[in-house]
């Protein structure tokens, strides 16, 4: 007979789902002499304070940078690789030489993805056409090991050539890779590095550009900046033409539908901005709902932040660091903190009746009503997770089967942390 036994069940809202704190991080750098520095930075006051007591490198890479929030570490191209450099004490931890089995080349527009702590970003190089000796620029879908610079192509072919430096941005959820070819939005298949999605971005409502776009885990959207240019018609009389002149620049808060390719303007009032610092230099709060980037350079240099609900400016701080003058490539440590998927990898069998671990069983999987967790050896704690992370019960006891009621759960893809004497075990079930 099956023994259903009662237990404490505690419902946790997202306001009180455990997060990280919710500090900046950044790179701070002088120019003479050419250091760089791990630094934290108070959006609100535009305070930059060193971590790092000495540089950890003479330059960056602006086509890359990730924030791995669960070893604590901030990695970035620097002057002789890929670096990796400690929040607490920021410390160089190691660099790592690029090593790409399948020839030389480059790593750019590199994320950290949360759901699977891995990096991701774009693997370029050159392809030699054995018959005819032609070169050709190829590019895939790659991830790369932050402790050997090891990178491994995803996708079986190339996917482009290149890219603008309009930003990257990993959609945790769906699993995709966004990066831009200045008309184009493009997404990949992180699962297989095909190409997901294409559309032609289009702006209904204004704009030419759509600028440091990054992944929103508060509402799963993609925020950037949407910048429309003005031109002045300037007559030289001696060749009798009319030429168009660069006059101003206006930059509003945007988001858009990645399927797509619509831009919508979340204000009609502009940031009061007329240029940015590109390519990676803007994060978001997920917690306060705050977009954020800079512009300006030197002395001159300040942090924007922009409400996501209004796309109005909430807060404008000069940069204020004793010791360097510019400050790039902003993460904050809790944005899309365990997060999981939700789209399923197609190659992912999970239409069996049960799933086993080495110690647990959960069935029925898929499951309507109720699913069951059994174990050989005693339950302490069951966990229940929606694919975005939220923590929806814990349920602590004494026993070896527990059967969960579910018929309350939405369909969709769902993580259960089943604690035992010999440690925590994770299974992804399927309603």
């Amino acid at each position: 007979m099956k023994l259903v036994l009662t237990s404490f069940l505690l419902f946790l809202s997202a306001a009180a789902h455990a997060q990280l704190g919710n500090t900046m991080y950044g790179l701070a750098r002088t120019t003479n002499p050419a250091a760089v520095y791990l630094a934290t930075v108070d959006p609100a006051t535009g305070i930059a304070i060193n971590i790092s007591q000495t540089s950890v490198s003479s330059s960056i890479n602006l086509t890359g940078a990730a924030l791995n929030p669960y070893n604590n570490h901030f990695c970035f191209f620097g002057d002789n690789g890929l670096k990796s450099v400690d929040l607490s004490t920021g410390q160089l931890s190691s660099t790592a030489v690029i090593n790409n089995p399948n020839g030389t080349g480059y790593f750019d527009l590199f994320r950290f993805n949360t759901s699977d702590s891995l990096m991701y970003g774009l693997s370029r190089r050159n392809v030699t056409n054995p018959q005819s000796g032609a070169v050709t620029a190829s590019m895939y879908l790659a991830t790369i090991n932050e402790l050997t610079g090891t990178i491994t192509e995803i996708s079986p072919s190339s996917i482009g050539s290149g890219f603008s430096l309009s930003g990257s941005a990993i959609d945790p959820h769906q699993m995709v890779f966004y990066y831009s070819i200045g008309a184009q939005l493009i997404g990949l298949d992180m699962y297989d590095g095909s190409i997901f999605s294409n559309p032609t971005l289009t702006y209904p409502n204004g704009g030419q550009y759509f600028d440091n776009f990054t992944y929103s885990c508060a509402d799963t959207s993609l925020y950037g900046l949407v910048r429309t240019n003005y031109y002045s018609q300037v007559y030289n009389p001696q060749t009798m033409t009319t030429s168009q002149v660069f006059d101003s620049a206006a930059v509003h808060l945007g988001k858009v539908n990645a399927m797509t390719g619509e831009v919508t303007k979340i204000s009609t009032q502009s940031t009061g901005v007329t240029s940015f610092s590109v390519n990676g230099s803007s994060t978001i709060d997920p917690i306060n709902m705050v977009y954020y980037f800079m512009s300006g350079s030197g002395s001159g240099l300040a942090m924007y932040g922009v409400s996501l609900q209004t796309g109005l400016v909430v807060s404008q701080s000069p940069i204020s660091n004793a010791n360097a003058l510019y400050f790039d490539m902003m993460r904050i440590q809790s944005d899309c903190y365990e997060s999981r998927p939700t789209r399923l990898d197609i190659s992912a069998d999970v239409q069996a009746p049960m799933v086993q671990t080495e110690n647990v069983q959960v069935y029925p999987n898929p499951f309507l009503d109720e699913v069951t967790i059994s174990s050989e050896t005693e339950l302490q704690k069951i966990e229940l997770y929606q694919a975005n992370g939220l923590l929806l019960s814990i349920n602590k006891f004494s026993g070896y089967e527990f059967t969960m009621e579910t018929s309350h759960l939405v369909p969709g893809f769902y993580f259960l942390h089943v604690t035992t004497p010999k440690g925590k075990e994770i299974v992804k079930i399927l309603k």
